[in-house]
């Protein structure tokens, strides 16, 4: 696993995290008492850390950093990244099961060391910004030590001027030593904040299981038909299994819909599905799931918004592969938005958008569909909508399998697949599993 590239988890995770972290520190920069929200950006680059690798969290500090110059110039990027390399070592000592002494020996020699040699090293090199910041120091304490004059105490307005005198001469030393000071003061009320969210996120999420990740199939895409066979998923840290002893079948050209209450493992189904190795039986399919590419699996999620990324719709469509006009039109129409090509994505309803991406994944030409939850956030009429959508999809030939708590949508399945408490309790046509009581 250390060798792979990021996966989508783990480049989502990142994205989200790390722009939760910038819209804090963005505040922080304009809001009264702003070194609070600060403290608080760091917290979701620790969670971050907790959960991913290494490298999920440079590019994720990276990225910010260079978005919140845009925003707010040097000063934003520098403490951005600040509080971002702060969030990481707290992450990683409480990742490895260690207290207040391991995060400083994580971000001393991470963070502080540096910092501090390259302190040094351009106040050396660039004589007159040494001796501009030197000189800010000296007329910033000014006031304090002419006050110790009028107070008619000369030892310490003395002790005072000599003082500042030594910091002139020895800048060398005492810019380090208040760095480290700053460093250990941040680092330790930062984890004072993230540690109680961290656990509450360990009790609620299990972590992703990155080191027992498999490698890439490198098979043809050929999601379908696929047959899971005993199946079972069981999260690390988790005593109770999400899915146990599914089977279920899932035929090219067929609507299957997978409902039941939340934790049922619904979702977890489709990421099996989708290509996610299970932890116990077996799942048989004549090729590669093929997340994402050209005749595989494509995705749509409960938020079109995420998925959505050209400024007008025929853009979105044209993102990552190659389409024309007469394509756009086609995958447009197949979707209900004919003659949307022009149109703002901004200005879609959240059933267009929906509709969007739905065509934006037929654009990849796939051989099953995975709806997750993509009726969740619309009204009754954007849920007909795209349920319409999905069905006309499987009527293509594409095998389609919609994860949706709204046991209504079922109606127009060829297969209802009930699911509670990790198993299936319902199979078949939807006016027989329909008629259970517990799903009407």
């Amino acid at each position: 696993m250390a060798g792979r590239r990021l996966t989508a988890g783990e480049l989502a995770e990142a994205a989200v995290l790390g722009d939760l972290a910038l819209v804090l520190a963005l505040a922080g920069w304009f809001l009264p008492f702003g070194f609070v929200l600060f403290v608080a950006a760091s917290v979701p680059y620790a969670a971050l850390r907790v959960r991913r690798r290494l490298r999920a969290v440079v590019i994720s500090v990276v990225a910010t950093s260079q978005l919140a110059f845009l925003l707010g110039g040097v000063n934003l990027e520098v403490n951005v990244a600040a509080v971002a390399l702060i969030g990481a070592c707290v992450g990683g000592a409480y990742r490895r099961g260690w207290g207040r002494p391991g995060t400083l020996f994580i971000a001393v020699p991470t963070i502080w060391a540096p910092v501090a040699v390259g302190t040094d090293a351009f106040l050396f090199v660039f004589r007159s910004s040494r001796e501009l910041a030197l000189a800010q120091i000296d007329v910033g304490t000014a006031w304090a030590r002419k006050l110790l004059h009028r107070a008619g105490d000369p030892r310490a307005a003395d002790a005072a001027d000599r003082a500042v005198v030594w910091m002139t001469q020895h800048w060398y030393l005492w810019i380090p030593c208040t760095e480290l000071a700053l460093l250990v003061v941040m680092s330790l009320l930062c984890r004072r904040v993230a540690v109680p969210a961290l656990r509450r996120l360990d009790a609620a999420f299990a972590r992703p299981a990155e080191e027992h990740a498999p490698p890439p199939d490198a098979r043809t895409p050929a999601p379908v038909p696929v047959r899971l066979r005993s199946v079972g998923v069981t999260y690390p840290g988790r005593e109770r299994a999400a899915l146990a002893g599914v089977d279920v079948d899932v035929e090219a050209g067929t609507f299957v819909v997978v409902v039941g209450p939340n934790g049922s493992g619904k979702s977890t189904l489709g990421r099996v599905l989708a290509g996610r190795a299970p932890t116990e039986g077996t799942v048989e399919r004549p090729g590669s799931a093929g997340l994402g590419l050209v005749g595989g699996t494509a995705a749509v999620f409960q938020r079109p918004e995420s998925q959505v990324l050209g400024v007008r719709v025929s853009d979105d469509l044209r993102w990552g592969v190659d389409v024309d006009d007469g394509d756009i039109a086609s995958l447009l129409d197949r979707v209900g938005l004919r003659g949307f090509e022009g149109r703002e994505t901004a200005t879609l309803s959240g059933g267009e958008l929906q509709r969007l991406a739905i065509a934006a994944a037929l654009a990849r030409r796939p051989a099953l569909l995975l709806a997750d939850e993509a009726t969740a956030m619309l009204d009754p009429a954007g849920r007909r909508d795209v349920v319409a959508v999905l069905h006309r999809a499987s009527r293509d030939g594409i095998a389609v399998v919609l994860v949706t708590h709204h046991a209504e949508e079922a109606a127009r399945a060829d297969v209802v697949v009930a699911l509670e408490a990790g198993r299936v309790v319902a199979a078949g046509p939807p006016a027989e599993v329909l008629a259970l009581a517990d799903l009407a």
